[in-house]
């Protein structure tokens, strides 16, 4: 008997001693039975994506959000234009093209990408607000030297929540007959966001864009002449750099 059960233990002993092998081993990172399982995309930061509805202005349910976020700060007022991307997270940030204006005794008007993110629970907020600093990359068709005795490029102050005053009828006309030919990129105007005057007009426009036999929607800014006579022609039309903008 006292064999028997000697035998036994060393039987026991010497399973115990075997290594197990580390692709066996459970991983530290693997939940168990019974533990709420983590998404990756819930922990760690996803890829950016356009807005899939580009051309459209910023729904009532993301002004509501954007209200939301930035209650309570002062300062600056910001008018959210439309959602340019998103990004999957712990719960989602939303980048809004946005209108700022200062509130001082003369008011400074400029253009902000606000980054804000609804968490899981729905709770909202403010992450950055990042320029939105445009240098002309790209010069497609040079206007006639007369249009570059400029005065000073101009960020377009009067907006409310009535399209047109995002993208003035004047703009919208000029855009118009600029893209009549235009083949380059089948381009949807969202905002005037600045213009200039010269010897007629120049607008420059944020748009939402796609490559002829392509899916992927970009945004560009392109600038627009318009003489004194109302012919328009586009002058640049350059692609932005989203990373630029959505820095958290």
């Amino acid at each position: 008997m006292k064999k028997t059960l000697m035998a036994a233990a060393l039987v026991i002993a010497l399973c115990a001693s075997i290594a197990v092998p580390a692709w066996a081993a459970p991983s530290a990172d693997e939940p168990t039975a019974g533990t709420p399982k983590l998404a990756a995309q819930q922990t760690q930061s996803g890829k950016w994506t356009i807005n899939k509805k580009a051309g459209t202005y910023v729904t009532k349910a993301k002004k509501k959000l954007f209200k939301k976020a930035t209650a309570g700060m002062a300062g600056v007022s910001y008018t959210p234009v439309f959602v340019m991307s998103t990004q999957v997270v712990e719960g989602t940030n939303y980048a809004y093209f946005c209108k700022a204006k200062t509130a001082t005794s003369k008011p400074v008007t400029s253009w902000k990408v606000v980054i804000v993110n609804k968490s899981l629970s729905g709770k909202a907020k403010v992450v950055t607000v990042n320029n939105f600093n445009y240098k002309k990359v790209s010069t497609l068709n040079n206007p006639p030297k007369s249009s570059k005795m400029s005065g000073a490029w101009k960020n377009v102050a009067k907006m409310s929540k009535c399209k047109s005053k995002v993208l003035p009828k004047e703009a919208r006309t000029a855009f118009t007959k600029a893209t009549k030919k235009y083949t380059g990129v089948q381009l949807n105007a969202l905002v005037l966001i600045s213009k200039q005057t010269v010897s007629g007009m120049n607008y420059r426009y944020l748009c939402s864009g796609v490559i002829p036999g392509k899916k992927a929607v970009n945004y560009y800014v392109v600038d627009v002449y318009k003489n004194l006579k109302g012919k328009a022609k586009i002058t640049a039309c350059d692609p932005i750099n989203m990373e630029k903008y959505l820095n958290v």
